[in-house]
């Protein structure tokens, strides 16, 4: 059975396919990792089109994360229309160990019994490892208790099926009647507040008593930055791969309490993971919704004039007029990046590669809570397709400042 080749992202077909909204990115997840969701509702009806067409666009975007960690979630009801099964062992078949290398965890909700079945047989016969990475899921709020996925991302239907499932039944041994119940722990010491992630330069600058230094960075961001300048910059893949989540964890909460930690006895990639949580977490993102829109569309870069340069800085300057902190912080990250970038030849990573992986955790819609469920159908799509836009023109952004920033801020 041959395999399909991925469809190119010109073709008349990607395009047309592009529309049905049947694979699309969803955010990250809480380790940073880009969040691709597969949407069984939207599948079209498959005597009006060659589900071998689809498949090859679903590896054509799965191309798209396949040098970088991510996670799928794919929601596998309600579906008016269902794949025949020699198209679903085509699928499996087609997700060669290109695409699943990298694939961190796929969560597969509301999937019947037989589905199923059939989905653990071809994996213990076929990829026990990648059997591992499956993780089936009954309802939504096990999803968000899962994997940080805000509910904008999430189709109507399949927010309208779960509402209407039964009620799941507790465990045959607490009896059919009885109500199984969780109670609190009395002991247990409720979280402190974090002195590391998910907090303001402002409140970061006043823990460390540097409310008044004209060019503050953060001390875990310079401690992060330090050690991967020595350990680090020859690293390939750098910030594509992700940590054991178990040590990540460790170490992030170890930081939250506001102790030291060795950065060289743990892997280089707690670090790197740990540089992008931490951005993703500020409270305001370090580049706004508004600085992009502002900035426009940027030339390519081998036509990047000093008008352009000048035109860009000028923008800089009122956007983060009175911000000193984020420009400051802004200014030392893309520094950072510019060396990695001269490292490219060891680390594999260019202007563009670096792009790709730091403009979710920099850029983001404030507005856009994870509490705001699409009323529509057409709205959940139009959610995706807007941040789709948000996320290219942002990467297009922040591959021209890391390119530029000497220029720019030097």
């Amino acid at each position: 059975m041959s395999r399909p080749v991925p469809l190119s992202p010109e073709s008349p077909e990607f395009k047309g396919i592009s529309a049905l909204n049947i694979i699309y990115e969803a955010g990250l997840d809480n380790e940073s990792r880009p969040i691709l969701v597969l949407a069984a509702c939207n599948l079209p009806n498959p005597d009006t089109i060659n589900y071998d067409l689809i498949l090859a666009y679903i590896l054509a975007r799965l191309d798209e994360f396949v040098e970088n960690d991510y996670v799928l979630v794919f929601f596998s009801s309600p579906a008016q229309f269902r794949p025949p099964w020699m198209w679903l062992l085509k699928a499996y078949r087609a997700l060669d160990r290109k695409y699943k290398k990298n694939l961190k965890a796929l969560y597969v909700l509301h999937l019947n019994r037989t589905y199923r079945i059939i989905f653990d047989l071809a994996n213990k016969i076929t990829s026990p490892k990648f059997a591992r990475k499956l993780h089936y899921l009954s309802t939504l709020q096990e999803l968000f208790g899962t994997v940080n996925l805000s509910s904008k991302f999430i189709p109507k239907q399949v927010i309208d099926f779960d509402t209407n499932l039964p009620p799941i039944q507790p465990p045959s041994r607490w009896g059919s009647s009885q109500q199984l119940s969780v109670k609190s722990d009395p002991n247990k010491q409720k979280a402190l507040p974090s002195l590391a992630f998910g907090v303001t330069l402002d409140h970061l600058a006043r823990l460390e008593e540097c409310e008044q230094q004209a060019a503050y960075i953060p001390k875990l961001v310079q401690q992060i930055i330090e050690h991967l300048k020595v350990h680090g910059l020859e690293k390939e893949g750098l910030f594509r791969k992700s940590p054991a989540s178990d040590e990540l964890s460790k170490v992030k909460n170890t930081l939250n309490r506001g102790e030291t930690v060795n950065l060289t006895q743990h892997d280089i990639n707690v670090s790197a993971s740990l540089l992008k949580v931490f951005f993703k977490e500020l409270p305001n993102p370090l580049i706004s919704l508004q600085l992009c829109s502002d900035i426009g569309k940027l030339p390519d870069p081998d036509q990047i004039s000093d008008d352009d340069i000048k035109r860009v800085k000028n923008i800089l300057q009122k956007a983060y007029e009175g911000k000193s902190k984020e420009f400051n912080l802004l200014q030392y990250l893309l520094g950072f990046l510019g060396i990695v970038v001269k490292n490219v030849e060891k680390n594999r990573m260019t202007s563009h590669n670096l792009a790709v992986v730091f403009t979710p955790n920099l850029i983001r819609d404030t507005n856009m809570t994870s509490s705001a469920i699409p009323s529509t159908q057409q709205e959940a799509m139009a959610n995706a397709a807007l941040y789709m836009r948000q996320m290219n023109e942002g990467i297009g952004l922040v591959q021209f400042l890391i390119t530029n920033n000497e220029r720019i801020f030097g």
